[in-house]
């Protein structure tokens, strides 16, 4: 699940959470050059699909970051 506010799902339970932008706009940024918004959305689902080929064992926040190979991953 992609959310801005990854606090809700982590506490209902969610197995995976990626960490949105803002409740308006979750996968990007309008206020971004459509360039940068683009990479966003981009660096967003390559976060998200990470997420999915990662095993977990409790809830667990992903946090979007410029490359995969520095990703940490926070356990709730």
């Amino acid at each position: 699940m992609i959310s801005a506010l990854p606090l809700i799902p982590l506490a209902v339970g969610a197995n995976r959470v990626v960490r949105g932008v803002r409740v308006e706009h979750v996968c990007g940024d309008p206020s971004l050059s459509a360039e940068r918004d683009r990479e966003l959305s981009r660096r967003l689902i390559l976060t998200a699909l990470h997420a999915l080929q990662t095993a977990v064992e409790r809830p667990t926040l992903f946090e979007p970051t410029e490359t995969l190979e520095s990703k940490e991953v926070a356990h709730a």
